[in-house]
């Protein structure tokens, strides 16, 4: 019953609010159930690239129908969150794709305007 409420309140807050982050153990659960890509999004405090990812783009109504559909989203920072394996980075922020079975799909080292996030999402939801 937790999970069904859970999903409910997952998918009610990513249809008419900001991006819906969860933790990286029920992100592989969820895209397990339902077919999704796994966004990692690696970042850091006082990061400008990180912010202008959070504030501009992820605000962005193309970007956010797009997450919301096809991706479950993973926000860990690296100086105060466990990173799991695999899960690397030269700077902030970094993006790793995972697929329903943790297989890396793709990865973004650095900011990217929203046009291009989107084209690389797009991309993405055809390579799952």
């Amino acid at each position: 019953m937790k999970k069904i409420v859970l999903l409910i309140t997952f998918f009610a807050t990513s249809l008419f609010a900001d991006l819906t982050w969860v933790k990286y153990s029920e992100a592989l659960k969820i895209a397990k159930e339902q077919n999704k890509i796994v966004m990692v999004m690696l970042s850091k405090e006082g990061c400008p690239a990180c912010e202008y990812m959070e504030d501009i783009v992820f605000e962005n109504e193309k970007v956010m129908k797009a997450v919301a559909k096809d991706f479950i989203a993973v926000h860990i920072d690296i100086h105060n969150d466990y990173i799991p394996s695999g899960l690397t980075y030269i700077g902030t922020p970094t993006f790793h794709f995972l697929n329903k079975y943790e297989s890396k799909l793709d990865r973004i080292d650095g900011g990217l305007n929203a046009k291009s996030f989107l084209e690389k999402l797009v991309e993405l939801t055809e390579k799952k």
